[in-house]
């Protein structure tokens, strides 16, 4: 039970993370290391209109808190009935990640490096340690990202329509390493899907992709590590 009340608390602050590093980027890593940390602070105002602007919105924050902090706790318990027990640390780390990183993409379109090169490295980390993805194929698979992300921008630059910024490349690498050339495939092949299905729904032909690659991200992770 004290594990699952950990993972919501660490699902719970992700909303409140996003916030926050949308705030203060960009910056460098350490930058964002030493403001990342603070008290939140209701703003003081005697004008009700604003009092109650600042109320909804923080009881919207709390909402999604509450959602993603059931969603981290949920996940966490799948990956606890069904992954080997010595990926377990790895798999926490990916969740929590990718779910941050698709939370601030999805407020402030930018996917910093401070959530994208980590997975990158704890992916490569993930290989050499479990063995369940070999570290060649975590590799190839963060060059395969590469260059389909290369290809994909160079190619729709000619219309002059750009699917992957930079931090949506970076943080297809960071799956490469993950997911190796077959799992990646299926998330961004996934991913465009789940874009599309959004930009249907809503009407709109732009929006973040991070969240779209995040969602296929997840699902290819726990389709090809699930024992």
């Amino acid at each position: 039970m004290l594990h699952f009340l950990i993972a919501f608390i660490c699902g719970f602050v992700i909303p409140f993370t996003a916030r926050r590093l949308g705030k203060i980027l960009p910056n460098t890593t350490g930058a964002l290391l030493s403001q990342l940390l603070h008290t939140p602070r209701f703003p003081k105002t005697h004008n009700p209109l604003r009092y109650t602007f600042f109320l909804k919105k923080w009881q919207m924050l709390i909402v999604n808190a509450l959602l993603f902090g059931l969603l981290n706790a949920t996940l966490v318990y799948f990956v606890d009935m069904y992954f080997l027990k010595e990926t377990l640390p790895y798999a926490y780390a990916f969740i929590w990640i990718t779910l941050c990183a698709a939370n601030v993409d999805v407020r402030f379109f930018i996917l910093p490096d401070c959530l994208t090169i980590p997975l990158m490295l704890i992916g490569f980390l993930f290989a050499i340690q479990t063995h369940i993805i070999s570290p060649e194929d975590s590799i190839y698979g963060a060059c395969f990202a590469y260059l389909i992300t290369v290809l994909s921008v160079f190619l729709l630059s000619f219309r002059h329509h750009y699917i992957f910024g930079a931090g949506d490349s970076k943080m297809a690498i960071a799956l490469g390493t993950w997911l190796g050339i077959q799992g990646l495939n299926y998330a961004i092949f996934s991913s465009f899907f789940i874009f599309v299905c959004y930009a249907f729904c809503s009407q709109k032909r732009y929006g973040a992709y991070g969240p779209a690659l995040g969602i296929a991200g997840l699902f290819s992770f726990f389709v090809l590590y699930t024992k």
